[in-house]
C-alpha cells in the first residue's frame, strides 16, 4: 500500500475535494491513498509535487509521528 502527500493547493488544482482528508497540523498538506490519487494524477512517483510513501514503513511511521502530522491531542 502507498500513500501520497502533497499540498492541499496541488490536490485541489488536480480536481480533488480534500476537505475530509488527513492534513498536516498547519493544514497545508494532505494525504491520500495512491490508488485514489492516481485517478486524476498520473505518474505520481515522478511528480515533483507529490511524495509517495510505502505503508507500512519506518519512514512513513516516522512522518506520521512527527510534529508536522501529529496533533497535540495525539501526543
Amino acid at each position: 500500500m502507498e500513500f501520497c502527500i502533497a499540498t492541499v493547493e496541488f490536490w485541489e488544482g488536480a480536481g480533488f475535494d480534500c476537505s475530509d482528508w488527513r492534513k498536516s497540523v498547519d493544514g497545508t498538506k494532505a494525504m491520500v491513498h495512491a490508488e485514489y490519487a492516481g485517478i486524476l494524477v498520473r505518474n505520481l512517483k515522478a511528480n515533483p509535487n507529490v511524495t509517495v510513501y510505502k505503508a507500512p514503513s519506518a519512514e512513513f511511521n516516522a512522518l506520521l509521528n512527527s510534529t508536522e502530522w501529529l496533533v497535540e491531542e495525539e501526543l
